[in-house]
């Protein structure tokens, strides 16, 4: 509950220019995220503030609740509400944060445009925001532009050097990448997102070892944080120097990670780590199911040739 109110600060923080009338929502969506439900919250919201149809304070106030509690459909739509009774750099802000949250990266890019188009301080903090989004749609050269924008505003050096390192990262300039992510560190040693992606950059020049030792820092800094686990269980289960293994713990994880989201990649993950203990039946099982529900051709593909070893009695090593 902390964690939402602290969210919905950072998003008031973007307000606090607005104004005394301004703050009156802000501060209620501020407390009203410490209730221990969405429900309660906008009860708490709504019984203390007047409610406008015609303020954008009112429905932005509104989206940073949604927001705090990560239901980002609809904190878009009440920033959408906001914005239809005042055009405003820090809703348009404020949307384009959601809009990476559910990857609807083009929205989030015209966004982030919007508000950089500004003119005020929240542009630098804006083109970096817009080159994450053009770094997620595979547009390196226009990031690259936004960075060197975002470089002569706002103190976002951190972040910065960690829209770098991505970009280097996913054109496999791993040296690159890991320079900048080293970067980042320096600045913000304290960021868990940050040793999930060095954890990355080490797995794919084969350093199994600080891979391992940044995915447990990752995860150990945000327990959230999904994608670290995934990458934790994946070396545990399938890395090719047999040392790194860990069929039982890899289990564990992939567990979690399959009973909150049975996605195929997930299914693979966790059969992965099912071999890998030598419980070759229990994998072929849940592959089995898992490509049965399985509509993507190319993961099905891939599921057979994992299937198959599994019925062979075989795990599969790789990076």
């Amino acid at each position: 509950m902390l964690k939402r109110a602290l969210i919905v600060c950072s998003c008031f923080s973007l307000m606090a220019c607005a104004g005394q009338n301004a703050a009156v929502y802000y501060d209620a969506a501020a407390v009203s995220a410490k209730q221990p439900g969405i429900e309660t919250a906008l009860r708490t919201y709504d019984s203390t503030v007047k409610k406008s149809v015609h303020s954008q304070h009112y429905y932005g106030a509104r989206g940073d609740i949604f927001f705090a509690y990560k239901d980002y459909g609809s904190a878009v739509n009440e920033y959408t509400k906001a914005l239809r009774n005042a055009d405003s750099a820090e809703l348009h802000m404020k949307r384009a944060q959601a809009y990476m949250k559910l990857g609807f990266y083009p929205d989030a890019a015209y966004d982030f445009g919007m508000a950089a188009e500004s003119g005020g301080e929240l542009k630098y903090r804006a083109y970096a925001g817009r080159a994450k989004a053009y770094i997620e749609l595979g547009k390196y050269a226009e990031a690259l532009k936004d960075i060197d924008r975002a470089k002569s505003g706002a103190d976002t050096s951190a972040e910065l050097e960690k829209a770098m390192a991505e970009i280097f990262f996913k054109t496999a300039d791993y040296a690159k990448a890991k320079e900048h992510v080293q970067r980042a560190l320096a600045s913000d040693p304290d960021k868990g997102e940050l040793y999930f992606l060095r954890g990355r950059i080490f797995y794919k020049t084969k350093d199994a070892n600080q891979a391992l030792s940044d995915y447990e820092r990752a995860v150990a800094m945000q327990p959230e944080n999904t994608a670290a686990k995934y990458e934790l269980a994946r070396v545990l289960s399938t890395c090719p120097v047999s040392m790194y293994r860990d069929g039982q713990r890899a289990v564990r994880i992939s567990q979690e990670l399959f009973s909150t989201d049975p996605s195929a990649d997930n299914a693979m993950i966790l059969a992965a780590s099912y071999a890998e203990t030598g419980d070759f039946d229990k994998a072929s099982d849940i592959l089995k199911n898992a490509a049965d529900k399985e509509k993507d051709l190319v993961k099905q593909d891939d599921m057979r040739v994992y299937l198959k070893a599994y019925q062979e009695k075989r795990t599969i090593n790789t990076w």
